[in-house]
């Protein structure tokens, strides 16, 4: 929720060896657009890693409007954003007026809009239910780019119900469960959240049936 805290947590990333660094709007303090702007400056001047900004006002009841990307977008080190708004306007104006900024590129955060996105000149997504379906996720992008439209629009729409049964528990409960149905045993989430229901993990084993990750009564080979 601090700059001198999000400072601090960068420098352990750069310990750790990592390649760039996320950073979401603080959250609970609703900060304006000017203090957003000087925010993300600061944190830049920070560091040497590649930063991508993190939109996700849902979340954070936040957002980076359009221009202060815009702006942001200007700083050498500052090389992208995630969008998670589900706010596909939003997504295009960034899109828009970042389009002359060639080492910047916004990536979709909502995992029903990926296609939508591409076909707009995202440059692709960060997508929760790539844990759970990763080939999946990848053919929208892969038959995107092989210039196969109707392919990555139907790996999109395979893809959708995943994320929409995302909606059944908190998040990440649906992911964790959804990987734990394919045999990876990746853990319970933290409480306050909670399993989710007999009746909703059926539904969920049902949707990963459908999408081919797994088989009636079984796991996927």
């Amino acid at each position: 929720m601090t700059t001198r805290g999000t400072i601090r947590l960068i420098h352990l990333a750069e310990q750790a060896g990592a390649d760039a660094v996320s950073v979401l709007t603080p959250m609970f303090i609703s900060q304006t657009q000017e203090e957003l702007y000087g925010f993300y400056r600061t944190v830049a001047e920070s560091t040497s890693l590649p930063i991508i900004l993190y939109n996700n006002r849902p979340k954070t009841n936040v957002t980076i409007e359009p221009a202060t990307a815009a702006r942001l977008a200007e700083i050498d080190n500052i090389v992208g954003i995630k969008d998670s708004t589900g706010d596909f306007t939003n997504t295009e104006e960034y899109l828009r007026l970042t389009r002359g900024c060639k080492n910047f590129s916004v990536l979709l955060g909502r995992d029903t809009l990926i296609h939508a996105g591409l076909c707009y000149g995202a440059a692709g997504a960060i997508a929760s239910c790539a844990n759970v379906a990763p080939r999946l996720a990848a053919d929208i992008y892969d038959k995107f780019v092989a210039g196969d439209l109707r392919g990555s629009l139907e790996a999109q729409f395979r893809l959708a119900p995943l994320r929409i049964a995302c909606e059944m528990g908190t998040f990440p409960e649906v992911i964790k469960e959804g990987l734990s149905l394919q045999g990876f045993e990746v853990g319970n989430c933290l409480e306050p959240i909670a399993p989710l229901s007999p009746a909703q993990r059926e539904r969920l084993r049902m949707i990963l049936c459908e999408m081919g990750l797994c088989r009636e009564g079984g796991l996927a080979s």
